[in-house]
């Protein structure tokens, strides 16, 4: 699940996939701005069938964070 992910923010920044590591960030590079990470939450959100709580979606502003609720939100 972890590729998955990143390859799906991989894809919506239109970025090379060795960019996203577990420790990247928003604003760490251009493409990851505001509107990129809605981008990033709704992409995930329909090419998984999940859907983030409303509540933690100010969190999910990293790689790292977006893997840990995927894969928790998949083990629920």
């Amino acid at each position: 699940m972890d590729e998955q992910v990143k390859q799906i923010i991989a894809n919506v920044l239109n970025v090379d996939l060795n960019v996203i590591t577990a420790e990247l960030s928003s604003g760490d590079i251009p493409e990851w701005d505001s509107v990129g990470n809605l981008a990033i939450i709704s992409t995930l959100e329909q090419e998984l069938g999940i859907e983030f709580p409303l509540e933690d979606l100010f969190d999910l502003n990293s790689v790292r964070a977006l893997i840990d609720e995927v894969n928790k939100i998949k083990n629920d």
